[in-house]
């Protein structure tokens, strides 16, 4: 969950203004063959009326991915679709756009950040509604996205395992959030599954955005001889990507593939793909199936992560050996023998 903070400063936050004006305030893009009020909840050829509601522009590793995703269903004829990015991150008005969409006729509302508090409110008061947001608790009205991320994180580990020189391996994330920590606490389990010696550097900057401040807390692990760095959250990767380009050293992006940025130094990418979540929730929706309540999970058997290796990375080599482990724990990943360790909170 990109951004587990409610009241996160992104760029380009709107103000709240009154509804009439607040897409438009956001950077609201619409695509949709229906009106944004009245109307039936799906149209004419049977595409369930979908509002995605995005933190963040589309050109962002976290809201590329939600959008992306949702355009495919616009394509495929699943969805009838509107877009809002840039939509303000404080929960009146996050929760105002949501409410908006759901006034208007949308059938199926996707709050694409860590929303609960600005959508169960709003899910209150429209039943007929389908809701979905990020969070960790379930509540009757809003079903929720898991985010097994840690699952394609230690995968990566064992593959910086084997790369790593100085047996110094680190991580930059936005927030010590669940996703994050379990993500990095994976990222060592896997490393030290393959070479004990792996000591990881972890900052946590308390900022989604700043690319500049993780790029400095980044440069500092590297000077405490971190020589394979992982990233959490878009500003890190930007600057994870910076990093490691300008050390010529190795990096893991996060959710979507920013290896052109540094395709040398970017070893992989771990991949959290929404599409498999807003598919089976646009079907249910459209099905009257849908489930409040429900915590909708596609983890690494079922193609909602995956660890995308970069065929251009020269930075460094991966061991046959470690590739081979990392195939193998894939494997058995995938066919349920192993479960890789979830530990969100603590010192794991």
């Amino acid at each position: 969950m990109r951004r587990l903070r409610l009241n996160r400063s992104f760029a380009g936050l709107c103000g709240i203004a009154v509804a009439a004006l607040l897409l438009a305030a956001c950077g609201s893009s619409s695509s949709s063959s229906s009106s944004a009020s009245g109307g039936s909840a799906s149209s004419a050829q049977g595409a369930v009326k979908m509002a995605l509601v995005l933190p963040c522009g589309s050109s962002d590793p976290w809201c590329n991915q939600g959008f992306n995703a949702a355009q495919k269903l616009k394509s495929q004829g699943i969805v009838d679709l509107k877009v809002t990015t840039n939509a303000p991150q404080d929960t009146a008005g996050a929760s105002q756009v949501i409410r908006q969409y759901a006034q208007g006729g949308e059938k199926l509302v996707i709050a694409y950040s860590t929303w609960p508090d600005a959508t169960n409110p709003v899910a209150a008061k429209f039943s007929s509604v389908d809701f979905a947001t990020f969070g960790i608790t379930p509540t009757k009205n809003v079903a929720l996205f898991d985010e097994p991320i840690y699952q394609a994180a230690y995968l990566a580990g064992i593959v910086a395992g084997g790369i790593t020189k100085s047996n110094v391996i680190s991580g930059a994330a936005g927030q010590d959030v669940p996703l994050c920590h379990a993500e990095m606490q994976a990222f060592l389990a896997g490393a030290r599954s393959v070479n004990p010696k792996v000591k990881q550097l972890t900052s946590y900057l308390g900022d989604w955005n700043d690319v500049a401040k993780s790029l400095q807390a980044i440069n500092g692990q590297i000077g405490q001889r971190s020589d394979v760095v992982l990233a959490c959250g878009g500003a890190q990767a930007n600057a994870m990507e910076q990093a490691v380009k300008a050390h010529n050293i190795s990096g893991f992006g996060y959710v979507s593939d920013t290896s052109s940025q540094a395709p040398k130094n970017t070893v992989g990418t771990i991949i959290y793909d929404p599409y498999p979540y807003l598919k089976s929730m646009a079907e249910a929706s459209k099905s009257g199936s849908f489930q409040p309540a429900k915590l909708y999970s596609f983890g690494l058997q079922q193609g909602g992560v995956k660890l995308q290796l970069n065929p251009q990375y020269s930075a460094g080599k991966i061991p046959a050996s470690e590739m081979a482990k990392m195939q193998k724990v894939q494997t058995e990943i995938m066919n349920g023998t192993f479960k890789v360790p979830y530990v969100p909170t603590g010192n794991g």
